[in-house]
């Protein structure tokens, strides 16, 4: 499911990724453009919004919030879901994802949004590309399986994510993705991007947003709606709020 290893940039400019349940119906009642429809897609794009957030903040300030970083990293390991919500643990864990697209979609700002617009759409972008490569996705999938397995090992069926998780998605990310092109590039704070635990965070975070995307195409996702259904999305958002 992710890109290639991330290349990070300081402000200063110096160098330092499952189906849904039933995604043939849920893209049909997106295609009549059903309410239901209108919640699927702006759930999945939330989850990449609130990826492309978090990453913004990690590179910045190296904080984020500890319950929405667990939202969308659980989300990663929700191989069956019984609904696009089911991804997110409800609502609460898309929540953030769900404030930001709304402004994004009624009030964006250069200077405010700009990184993280850029790292959602190079996630599309991403995706795009990884979708012609089945062996690296079949991969992907076969060793996220693997970790949450040994999560579950470490602490049975608890939602937290703990450091270890983190690693490890982080290093796959790196480790599998690396060859592939063009790479994605994070900007922000020269100390937050030498972190080594910051920038697997950042990673793992990465994987977050190329499942909320996969999930995003499953159920009728499309750019055009980006750019001619923003009427329908933020009255979406709302009605989820």
């Amino acid at each position: 499911m992710i890109g290639a290893i991330i290349y990070l940039s300081s402000d200063d400019g110096s160098k330092p990724g499952s189906r849904s349940s039933d995604p043939e119906k849920t893209h049909d009642r997106a295609q009549t453009g059903s309410t239901r429809g209108y919640d699927d897609r702006v759930l999945a794009l939330a989850g990449l919004v609130q990826a492309a957030s978090l990453i913004s903040s990690a590179s910045s300030s190296g904080l984020v919030s500890q319950d929405t970083l667990e939202s969308s990293i659980n989300s990663i390991f929700i191989q069956n879901p019984g609904s696009t919500l089911d991804v997110f643990g409800g609502v609460t864990g898309v929540r953030k994802g769900l404030l930001m697209l709304r402004e994004l979609l009624t009030n964006f700002d250069v200077a405010q949004h700009g990184r993280i617009m850029q790292y959602a759409l190079a996630v599309m972008g991403l995706e795009r590309r990884l979708v012609t490569s089945p062996a690296i996705m079949r991969q992907l999938g076969a060793e996220i399986a693997n970790i949450d397995e040994q999560r579950m090992l470490r602490q049975g069926d608890s939602r937290v994510i703990d450091d270890v998780s983190v690693q490890q998605l982080g290093i796959l990310y790196e480790s599998l993705i690396s060859e592939i092109q063009p790479q994605i590039r994070i900007n922000g704070n020269r100390q937050h991007l030498q972190d080594r635990t910051n920038i697997e965070r950042i990673r793992a975070l990465l994987l977050a947003g190329l499942r909320a995307c996969v999930l995003w195409r499953q159920v009728g996702g499309n750019k055009w709606q980006l750019a001619f259904n923003r009427r329908s999305m933020t009255r979406s958002v709302e009605a989820l709020l």
